[in-house]
């Protein structure tokens, strides 16, 4: 099986994925009563039932798993990016001071409030 077909199968499954993650969690929600809330509201995204299954589906558990895949995805797209400029597999972010910068930015917005 080639490379090409195995990127297409995780991109496949990842909506299948998500909706198994966002069962997960302290509250008892089912795929199927996971799956109709994401359903109903793709639907018609002006409709906002308010019964418990809905806030933590669509409020809670389905940004913060959305916001995760893109996280992950921009990360493993700057590794490849340092990957292929230097011309090395093990590249990290290490070797030009992109985890320093990183870190001064994030002290600096930590002290300036932003």
């Amino acid at each position: 099986m080639s490379k090409k077909y195995l990127v297409w199968a995780g991109f496949a499954l990842l909506p299948v994925g998500l909706v198994l993650l966002v069962t997960v969690g302290p509250a008892d929600i089912s795929v199927g009563e996971a799956f109709s809330v994401i359903l109903s509201k793709l639907k018609s995204p002006f409709s906002q039932p308010m019964d418990s299954a809905y806030r933590i589906v669509w409020l809670l558990r389905l940004p913060r798993l959305l916001m995760a895949a893109l996280v992950g995805g921009g990360l493993a797209v700057c590794g490849a990016v340092l990957q292929a400029f230097f011309r090395n597999p093990m590249a990290d972010p290490y070797i030009i001071g992109l985890s320093s910068g990183a870190a001064l930015g994030t002290a600096l917005s930590y002290v300036t409030g932003a």
